[in-house]
């Protein structure tokens, strides 16, 4: 498919929404479609869902686990063998360790349970889509040697004490990081100030990156820097956790903090910005920050699967 100028343009993708949940359908259907560009459908239940899947070969399939009639596992089931190249996403109303194992063991690439920080679930679809399309182009271009996926550890995810913090805030807390964050902006006249957690996500950011260079941000930051690591052991210390980079043009300034939701904070400024400034602005927010981290409510403890 090409554009009026000559171009090729991506084809619109096709999701399928399977749910009771209403609001929550509606909410992820209007923005997936109006912001997304994607072409979504909408069921309530497993037979309504079953038939679109016959007549459709959806990109992603994002599912709640429990159905009107039968589940969502019931679901994810058939998928596999009527769209193996469909993605689903599994939305659970509760977290359920053998529903957790179950879902993947049928195929699902993720698994979500309520309540849902909506961001998250967005920023999930976008990279399921991702995928979907390198594996597409595989396909087409069969020469190309096969990328390798990294998938974060799974079991890390989803036990709610290791969870990173993009999974466990809710929408207040995340305007107020952002609100911190567009103050330390206008603060020290940076170009960009960021929050990634533990596993590259960004929590929150002012300021503007490009996307290709926000990507390349967010894996540097999640990248255990073994020089520093190297130095810290030679000092007798546990770990250094600030860090400032200068270049001819930028300086970078990272703060590590954060328990039990590990983050980075990064503040790119111009070279000519005094560092003593941006420092306690920087460990200023930053304090803030972790206050707004530890005002999260501990969660309990994933339940064991017995043997």
């Amino acid at each position: 498919m090409t554009n009026d100028d000559g171009h090729r343009s991506r084809r619109q993708e096709r999701i399928l929404l399977v749910g009771k949940d209403e609001a929550l359908r509606t909410s992820l259907a209007d923005i997936l479609s109006s912001v997304g560009g994607h072409d979504v459908s909408q069921s309530v239940s497993f037979e309504e869902a079953l038939s679109e899947i016959l007549l459709t070969d959806f990109d992603l399939i994002v599912t709640e686990a429990e159905l009107p009639d039968l589940s969502g596992v019931d679901l994810l089931a058939v998928v596999g063998g009527l769209r193996p190249g469909a993605r689903v996403i599994v939305i659970d109303d509760d977290l359920s360790a053998k529903s957790a194992v179950a879902v993947f063991r049928l195929g699902a690439v993720d698994y979500l349970y309520k309540p849902l920080n909506m961001a998250f679930v967005l920023m999930q679809i976008e990279r399921q889509l991702e995928i979907r399309r390198m594996e597409a182009n595989r396909s087409q271009q069969e020469e190309i040697p096969k990328p390798q996926i990294v998938n974060r550890d799974r079991a890390h995810r989803l036990d709610p004490m290791t969870r990173p913090a993009a999974l466990v805030l809710k929408r207040t807390q995340f305007n107020r990081i952002n609100t911190e964050l567009n103050r330390l902006l206008r603060h020290v006249k940076a170009s960009f100030v960021g929050i990634v957690d533990s596993d590259g996500n960004m929590v929150g950011a002012a300021g503007t990156l490009e996307d290709y260079d926000l990507q390349l941000l967010t894996s540097a930051l999640s990248i255990d820097h073994k020089a520093q690591s190297s130095l810290a052991q030679m000092l007798e210390e546990s770990k250094f956790h600030s860090t400032y980079l200068e270049g001819k043009l930028s300086g970078v300034y990272i703060i590590e903090f954060g328990k039990p939701y590990s983050v980075s904070l990064a503040v790119i400024c111009g070279a000519d910005v005094k560092p003593g400034m941006v420092w306690l602005y920087s460990k200023r927010t930053a304090a803030l920050i972790d206050d707004i981290l530890k005002s999260v409510p501990r969660p309990k403890s994933l339940p064991r699967i017995q043997e």
